[in-house]
């Protein structure tokens, strides 16, 4: 096989889910406007290109990776896609490779442009992604791949996006950045919530593969308190945002969304699985994702 069909490419790269990425680095152009009224820059614009690039790079890599080192069999050839649509492995090694080389050399061109705090940042950014599924103890099999990927999702890529924005300011102290982690902190608690859902419901296909996650540790039903305790929580989250004025009021119409979702999470607490709770799950945490970098942007303008 020498290409890839758009199904083919869609389900390989997840590219659907790059939008995502696009709301986190609006809400740290939107922390950048809430606290100075800043403007994007062409370094701003060059970045979403990164992140959509190397988006689609890892999710390749990973599907790459899980495909390589799995022992079952069954996961191989009807669940991975490589297995299930017979991928030629060299195409899709050379497909993330292509798309690894030029999200690097445009990293570059950023740090060029801009200076080594960006390189630093890219550089943890980049060996999180790769290092995922990579290795003899890839990032994944590890109790500490939620957090550690919600926190690179949610936080890097807000940072990251804040900083480009307002780098030419006069000073950046590490308050203001400890600022970002506190308002980007509902976006890496439902990023945390989303991978251990999936990872909750793909236990048994995790120990036949030898991945030990968090959920591998606590079992599914404290697993499934955490992430309902972690829900409630950032709700709360969002009124200390604004009473502690760091976030605009108009992020609080999300609170407008609990009662609906959490009574939709009753069905997931009752069962988990792959097909027809995680989505109910992936709905209610994207919704968050989605709405609180709107919200909070759009809040910008009334001030």
């Amino acid at each position: 096989m020498k290409q890839l069909t758009f199904k083919q490419f869609w389900e390989l790269s997840e590219i659907y889910t790059a939008p995502l990425n696009l709301f986190i680095i609006l809400l740290g152009y939107g922390i950048a406007k809430f606290q100075f009224n800043s403007r994007p820059s062409p370094e701003f614009f060059l970045f979403i290109l990164i992140i959509v690039m190397f988006h689609i790079t890892v999710n390749v890599f990973n599907h790459y990776m899980d495909y390589q080192n799995a022992s079952d069999e069954n996961y191989k050839q009807q669940t991975n896609i490589i297995g299930r649509d017979h991928l030629d492995l060299r195409f899709v090694r050379n497909f993330y490779l292509a798309n690894l080389v030029v999200s690097f050399l445009l990293g570059l061109l950023l740090v060029w442009r801009t200076n080594w705090v960006i390189g630093i940042l890219g550089v943890i950014g980049f060996y999180i992604g790769l290092f995922y599924s990579y290795g003899r103890r890839p990032l994944n099999s590890l109790p500490i791949a939620e957090a550690l990927t919600g926190t690179a999702s949610g936080f890097f890529i807000t940072v990251v996006s804040y900083y480009l924005a307002v780098y030419q300011h006069p000073v950046v102290t590490a308050a203001m950045v400890g600022k970002v982690f506190l308002i980007s902190l509902p976006l890496v608690l439902m990023m945390f919530n989303n991978l251990l859902a999936n990872n909750t419901c793909d236990l048994e296909e995790d120990i036949e593969n030898h991945r030990k996650t968090l959920v591998y540790y606590l079992g599914k039903p404290l697993a499934v308190k955490v992430l309902l305790g972690v829900y409630v929580f950032s709700f709360i989250w969002l009124a200390v945002l604004v009473f502690a004025g760091l976030a605009p009021w108009t992020i609080l119409f999300l609170l407008l969304l609990f009662p609906k979702n959490w009574q939709s999470l009753k069905k997931y607490r009752a069962l988990q699985d792959k097909k027809t709770t995680f989505p109910i799950v992936l709905k209610a945490m994207s919704a968050i994702m989605v709405l609180y970098p709107l919200l909070y942007f759009v809040g910008t303008l009334f001030y």
